[in-house]
């Protein structure tokens, strides 16, 4: 586990100490702050986010925006789950509560990438896609590429059927050591250990990949979970300025 807490504006948040190190600016939100889903570093409108759809579309931001404010307002009807941008200041962000959120960050390049990997996008591949597309449209290389993992509902809570059960079967060789089953049809996913073998199959060094290792279903007072909660609780963000 790898994760400190802090505090900026009255917004309770993580970040990943060996991130931070390099100075990128970053966070993942609590549901400890001044009002739901607030953000620490900017105001929510000059932080670009996009309509999660549980799919695995990119949003790319790699040319200069001569009106940041109309972007923003564009972005968030697009139907994407990861966004990548190497403009500067350029705040990005996602909403989980209980999905996995993802930053990662290039300082060679100065690439940064927040993406959301629910288990359909896990299965969909959206980390990995992130990663070819730093590569492929960016220059990155794999080495030089830090992932944080922010706080998800973990294998002690996540308990799924037979569909996702079938679909993580189906996109890993080593399927069983994400799966444990419960003895009535179901399992319980580990979605973070998932997407971390899913990403060091890119190529993307062990040492470089820091997890919180935080159940957002165990930890009540600190996250908002989806699975706890029901469908009206809230949402965390998670975010990275370049």
């Amino acid at each position: 586990m790898s994760y400190q807490i802090a505090d900026k504006n009255g917004v309770q948040y993580l970040v990943i100490p060996e991130m931070e190190e390099t100075g990128i600016r970053h966070f993942f939100t609590t549901r400890k702050g001044p009002q739901h889903s607030a953000i620490p570093f900017v105001s929510q409108e000059a932080f670009v986010m996009v309509r999660q759809v549980h799919g695995d579309n990119i949003l790319v931001i790699d040319k200069p925006l001569d009106d940041i404010f109309a972007f923003i307002k564009d972005a968030m009807h697009k139907p994407c789950d990861a966004i990548i941008t190497n403009q500067k200041p350029v705040g990005i962000g996602i909403v989980t509560a209980d999905c996995l959120p993802a930053l990662l960050y290039d300082p060679v390049q100065g690439v940064t990438a927040a993406v959301h990997a629910g288990w359909r996008g896990t299965v969909q591949g959206i980390l990995p896609k992130v990663v070819c597309q730093m590569t492929a449209g960016f220059g990155c290389q794999v080495e030089d590429i830090l992932v944080g993992m922010g706080p998800a509902i973990g294998p002690c809570c996540y308990r799924v059927g037979n569909a996702v059960i079938e679909s993580v079967r189906s996109i890993h060789p080593r399927w069983e050591k994400y799966l444990t089953p419960m003895g009535d049809g179901k399992a319980k996913l580990d979605l973070a250990g998932l997407n971390t073998a899913q990403i060091e199959d890119t190529g993307i060094l062990k040492k470089n990949i820091f997890t919180a290792g935080l159940c957002t279903a165990c930890n009540e007072d600190l996250f908002y979970s989806y699975r706890r909660d029901g469908i009206g609780t809230g949402r965390m963000i998670s975010g990275i300025i370049s």
